[in-house]
């Protein structure tokens, strides 16, 4: 980062470390550091780094008082526009929060509290393991999270670092308040900690955070203690035996994943593993995607990387198959080509992809002060080197083919090796021995063979089952002579630059103006989308990929309910390369039979196994019965039956119909110079001028749904640890005139210090996660609320968040209330619309819905605007009298 960017390393009075870097833009963030992870916990204390993370949330004079907490530093600090939050791995517990540049000091003052010495109130204690077990019930819930602890269990048999970071069941409800203390006592002090603030800042503004930071985490608060660290049970390397791992789950498709043991960060072999997990499994281009998803078709998404944290880590591989009888073929192919590379060489343009790619994570990692300050903070307290970057990147340049194939050759051995596979649970009876008779067959020789001993063979049970920057610039409108519209903004100080095209299209296009028809045409958009870059007139989707992989860029179709279009981001210097191939797949794409067979196969395959993920599948629910006549309602994948009726000719048909220049909206945004630009929307426009389309119903409507006539009740038992509740009905369209005391009122209701977290989950621990939802559309949208509990809860938690909605509807919102909503509205947009992507995209989708790109001061001025009084309305109407749609799936 030393090139990039010019960190000032400073230190409070007990040695705990600052780090500063000036960033001239309207957001700030801090990142407070601490050295403490779950693999710093004794077996006993399973998951206390995950619980502090969460207690560090609670009043810090809570145990003083005797007063349980009720959210006072989330609401101060969502006051002032911030938004906080933290997270716990295996290695640290990291506390940030992003605010509004001149609210800096003020956030600060509030956010560093935490850093004062806590003790815990035992109400408070009780209330949040009670959340903490929920999100637990969530994630056994979760497919994708079940698998991969499986397989760190496996990888990761002794080190603690097989334990999954929340803990478990048993260690949670084991521990004592005076456990909890003790952990803190033991592992929070200054030698583990340390601070990054990142905003604009002259040297007195700097002097002056420097003394707050001084007056709440010095040596006043934090006494000078140097850090002291269990000493972690070393994994082996090499094991005797390999293990293999089964976890029957309630998914209709099966998962398998694979590992091999690797060094730390710092070990001579990192570079070369580095580009070896690089080429083999990122991205499309990759080989493994290359050899199993477009040559054999046998996989239905398949990739991998490398995984090391603090200590030695992994390098994995993972596949997405159908059947449980392609299993065998599915590895047998995997460990095929993964060892094919010791024979057949790297070439130069793969090694080439792998290192523009990680020289590029540093240029994207600056389009946020987020992103500037969590990648500071790792490289400091993580790797304990802020030059480590610019020395790895001039080790990786030195890696050639011979080092990657004697990497393969030393790490891929079945003595490094565990497996594991998520199998359906009709199919749980599925024979592990012929898998690890396929890797004994392929590895080669190793520890296992010569003391002449089996395979370990497990089967794991499993549940069934004024924040803004008023100066911000507008963009410049430009008009092109066929009727583009092209929204421009010039940022000179980017390294990046974003290119998106947005036409009026989508779901609610395919069903209200379809091709053939509503019920055969449903999903076309969402396969025109994943089409869209795979081929043109003059190139293939593997010369595609292989340039925009190459430029460590992307190149991506979207679709939505309302809106279809494309998408590039990559790095500035790369602009007339992918500026030319973005208007050759924008206006010429040829939606390849081959390509267009692949993409809907992964649809079919996400349309059967819908059930698998109960939030997606109460939500389907939800716009299913909320939307009887609307497009809004239809699944947006579409069904088995349109999906496998669509063809090259129907992408054709609509792209032709849609993409017409009348329609369509381009925004560029990055340091793309206005010389630049011009060259490039003069070739542009002569080649959209030449396109004709047919006629296209535009914004006019197509009619709202009908208003409920009385409350409606889906729900799908399945039998899973939680039930996910989805209650709303009809809400806006887009420009309707209460679409600002909407932003409010979800405001006042969500955030850590809403009504609905405070009341449900903070007051009585009914769940982790409860928020208002809402989506605008052309036509009305829907209103809601949704939340995530143990199945014993869900009456409680429909009729708690109905008592929510009907306080907030009888006495309106308070005037704190109504300052911390408006604080945040604006904080968080200012934070969403930092990046060059982002802007892109805002401008775009503004634009193409005819709403004006508003300046700063008139998005606060309507913010300001807005009274109690309207929320309180707001609420009354959309949240309390409307007729609703309850939805219960789990």
């Amino acid at each position: 980062m030393s090139k990039l960017l010019s960190p000032e390393l400073l230190t409070l009075s007990n040695g705990l470390p600052v780090i500063f870097q000036n960033n001239d833009a309207p957001v700030a963030s801090i990142y407070w550091w601490n050295q403490v992870g779950s693999a710093d916990e004794y077996p006993k204390e399973a998951g206390f780094a995950h619980f502090l993370e969460h207690m560090h949330f609670k009043d810090t004079d809570a145990k003083s008082s005797g007063r349980a907490s009720s959210g006072e530093l989330a609401r101060a600090i969502e006051s002032f526009g911030g938004d906080v939050n933290a997270y716990t791995s295996f290695d640290q517990t990291v506390y940030h929060v992003t605010c509004a540049a001149h609210h800096w000091e003020k956030v600060l003052r509030v956010f560093g509290t935490m850093g004062k010495p806590q003790r815990f109130l035992k109400e408070d204690f009780t209330r949040e393991r009670e959340v903490i077990l929920e999100e637990l019930k969530k994630n056994e819930d979760a497919p994708g999270r079940k698998l991969f602890q499986s397989l760190f269990t496996a990888t990761f048999a002794k080190h603690p670092y097989g334990r999954p970071v929340i803990g478990y069941a048993k260690t949670l409800k084991a521990a004592k308040v005076a456990d909890l203390e003790a952990f803190y006592r033991r592992m929070y002090v200054s030698g583990n900690m340390g601070l990054v603030l990142v905003g604009p800042f002259d040297e007195k503004r700097k002097k002056a955070l420097v003394a707050i930071l001084e007056s709440l985490f010095g040596g006043k608060i934090l006494k000078k203690k140097p850090a002291v660290h269990m000493k972690r049970v070393k994994e082996s390397e090499t094991r005797a035996k390999a293990t293999f791992e089964k976890v029957p789950f309630d998914v209709t498709t099966p998962t398998l994943a694979f590992s091999f043991r690797v060094p730390d960060l710092m070990h001579e072999d990192m570079p070369a593993l580095d580009m070896l997990g690089g080429i083999l499994g990122m991205g499309e281009m990759c080989r493994l995607y290359q050899a199993l998803f477009y040559g054999k078709s046998i996989v239905n998404d398949v990739g991998g990387g490398l995984y090391v944290p603090k200590d030695p880590g992994m390098i994995y591989f993972n596949a997405d198959v159908e059947t449980v009888e392609k299993l065998p073929e599915v590895f047998s192919s995997m460990l095929d080509e993964i060892l094919r590379i010791q024979t057949d060489a790297p070439t130069e343009e793969e090694i080439a992809r792998i290192l523009t790619n990680t020289e590029s994570e540093r240029y994207y990692a600056l389009q946020s002060a987020d992103g500037i300050a969590s990648r500071l903070g790792f490289l400091r307290f993580q790797l304990g080197d802020l030059e480590y970057d610019d020395r790895y990147l001039a080790e990786l340049r030195k890696v050639d083919a011979a080092k990657i194939q004697a990497a393969a050759a030393k790490y891929f051995d079945l003595s490094r090796l565990a497996f594991t596979v998520m199998v359906p649970e009709k199919d749980k009876d599925f024979d592990l021995k012929p898998m690890f008779e396929i890797a004994q067959s392929k590895l080669g020789r190793s520890a296992i063979e010569d003391e002449g001993k089996a395979a370990v063979l497990k089967a794991r049970s499993a549940k069934t089952g004024k924040a803004v920057d008023p100066t911000r610039a507008l963009p410049e409108l430009i008009t092109l002579p066929s009727g583009v519209r092209v929204l421009y903004r010039e940022r000179p100080n980017s390294h990046v630059m974003s290119i998106q095209a947005a036409v009026l299209g989508g779901l609610r296009l395919e069903v209200a103006d379809p091709v053939k028809s509503p019920d055969l045409d449903l999903g076309t958009s969402n396969l025109l989308s994943s089409v869209w870059a795979k081929g043109t007139t003059k190139k293939s989707a593997q010369t595609i990929t292989s340039l925009v992989e190459g430029a460590a860029a992307n190149l991506d179709g979207f679709s939505g309910r309302n809106t279809i279009g494309l998408a590039s981001t990559g790095l500035a210097r790369d602009w007339r390369k992918l500026s030319d191939l973005f208007a050759e797949v924008l206006v010429h794409p040829s939606f390849p039979k081959e390509e267009l067979d692949l993409s809907r196969k992964v649809v079919e395959d996400s349309i059967r196994s819908i059930e698998d993920h109960s939030s997606a599948l109460c939500s389907k629910l939800f716009h299913e019965t909320l939307f009887e006549r609307h497009p809004y309602g239809r699944f947006a994948s579409g069904t088995l039956e349109s999906v496998a009726s669509i063809d090259s000719d129907r992408l054709r048909a609509f792209h032709r119909k849609w993409l017409r220049p009348d329609r369509l909206v381009l925004s560029v945004v990055g340091n793309v110079p206005r010389r630049e630009l011009d060259a490039w929307l003069a070739n542009l426009d002569a080649e959209l001028a030449a396109m004709k389309g047919e006629h296209v119903k535009g914004l006019e409507s197509i009619g709202d749904e009908p208003a409920l006539k009385g409350p409606r009740w889906v729900d799908r038992s399945l039998g899973r640890e939680q039930v996910h509740i989805i209650v709303g009905g009809l809400g806006l369209r887009f420009g309707d005139a209460e679409r600002y005391a909407m932003r409010l009122a979800t405001n006042v209701l969500g955030g850590q210090s809403g009504r609905l977290f405070i009341e449900l989950r903070e007051k009585r621990s009914m769940a982790y996660t409860v928020s208002p939802i809402s989506m605008e559309g052309i036509e009305r949208g829907y209103i809601g609320t949704y939340i995530g509990c143990s199945p014993s809860k869900k009456d409680e938690a429909i009729a708690g968040i109905a008592k929510v909605l009907e306080d907030l509807a009888k006495k309106g919102p308070s005037a704190a209330e109504m300052r911390r909503a408006k604080e945040y509205y604006l904080g968080r947009r200012a934070m969403d619309l930092q990046g060059d992507s982002s802007l892109a995209g805002y401008y775009a989708l503004e634009t193409v819905y005819d709403l004006p790109i508003r300046t700063e001061a008139e998005i606060v001025k309507s913010i300001e605007s807005v009274s109690a009084k309207q929320v309180q309305e707001f609420v009354r109407k959309y949240f309390v009298e409307n007729n609703a749609v309850t939805s219960v799936v789990g």
